[in-house]
């Protein structure tokens, strides 16, 4: 029994130690590489490296060229059973003008979804990419200024909604 507890302590250890010197930039430089495919740069970012993850500032976001948005922070949290991204006070040169905050958080206990809150000059935003269903909803909780987004919002007895089906 002794020797079946120390296999699974240092499994555990080995696991916390793992997570806490792993190279978090390297895998911001990975997910920019991916992007990059796509025609998104992010540029002029200044990152701070922590044991419990990731903080970039100052990050500019390019399309296809053209600068889309600044963002003043973006926060990574990894903790394998619950992850976290938390982007703050992003300003864009389109419809919505400002972003205050956007989070998603992976959560092991609904590892079918990837939950979305977020706020800004538009109002208030929740809802949540589904894996198994492949689809994006996004309810809105509180409507300000949406005029652009009018035409692709629909109407049930809970509110308006946002729903797009994606491929992998």
């Amino acid at each position: 029994m002794q020797m079946v507890k120390r296999i699974f302590g240092g499994f555990f250890l080995l696991i916390i130690l793992l997570w806490l010197v792993s190279p978090k930039q390297e895998l911001y430089f990975l997910l920019e590489k991916e992007l990059k495919k796509n025609d998104i740069i992010i540029s002029n970012e200044r990152f701070v490296d922590r044991w419990y993850g990731l903080e970039i500032y100052d990050a500019d976001i390019y399309v296809k060229g053209i600068k889309m948005a600044t963002t003043e922070s973006l926060k990574l949290y990894i903790f394998f059973l619950y992850d976290k991204l938390t982007i703050t006070n992003t300003k864009t040169e389109v419809d919505p003008k400002s972003i205050d905050s956007l989070t998603a958080v992976f959560n092991v206990i609904k590892p079918y979804k990837i939950a979305i809150k977020s706020s800004g000059s538009f109002g208030l935003i929740e809802g949540g990419v589904y894996f198994m269903d492949k689809k994006l909803i996004l309810r809105v909780i509180e409507r300000k200024d949406m005029k652009m987004f009018e035409k692709f919002l629909s109407k049930d007895d809970r509110g308006e909604y946002y729903e797009k089906y994606y491929q992998q």
